[in-house]
């Protein structure tokens, strides 16, 4: 069910950030109280989608490559259309889920600049069915932004890094059990 009127509110939290008008708590805020108060997955899906490309511990204007940056772009085409997020259930075994586990490939760069639509194809035809998008360019300024240096980057890998040794072979156990998981397919309106 799609619900433009939180559609509308995301689209333009979402490009407030990318115009350096707000801050990132300033566009969690927003995006989790849109993604409270709708039924529409699609709002959600994108508020998700965003949680993953800004720190939520420290306050920052936008910090995005340019790879990022074409993804919100993408993000808004999908708000600004008629397509749909659905979450389709996987019944996976315990062979596939220890095969995606040790032979895990990195995704292309054309399945990177197709995210997170399933092919070239629906991405274009959705562009071309959205008439009044506007694609946002990138700032190269943005390019040279950092939240931490690189040093304390690295230093807050640390306790992660030892956590997953410490529970991995935990977390491969569970993923050997068949198991089904919720994975995101975007329908696009036939025209």
């Amino acid at each position: 069910m799609i619900d433009r009127i939180t559609r509308d509110e995301v689209g333009r939290a979402i490009r407030d950030y990318m115009k350096n008008t707000i801050t990132a708590f300033d566009l969690d805020a927003a995006l989790q109280a849109v993604s409270c108060r709708t039924a529409d997955e699609t709002v959600k899906f994108v508020a998700k989608q965003m949680w993953f490309n800004y720190d939520d511990r420290k306050n920052h204007y936008i910090i995005a490559s340019k790879q990022q940056w074409d993804f919100f772009n993408r993000l808004l085409l999908l708000l600004e259309s008629e397509a749909e997020v659905e979450f389709v259930r996987v019944r996976t075994s315990w062979r596939d889920e220890l095969h995606r586990f040790f032979h895990r490939q990195k995704p292309s760069a054309a399945d990177l600049a197709i995210t997170p639509y399933p092919s070239i194809t629906s991405l274009a035809t959705l562009r071309r069915s959205v008439k009044q998008f506007v694609r946002g360019r990138y700032p190269r300024h943005i390019a040279e932004r950092r939240i931490r240096s690189i040093f304390v980057q690295y230093v807050m890998w640390i306790p992660g890094i030892v956590i997953l040794l410490i529970f991995s072979p935990f977390a491969l156990a569970i993923r050997m059990f068949r198991r089904s998981r919720l994975e995101p397919q975007i329908r696009i309106p036939q025209q």
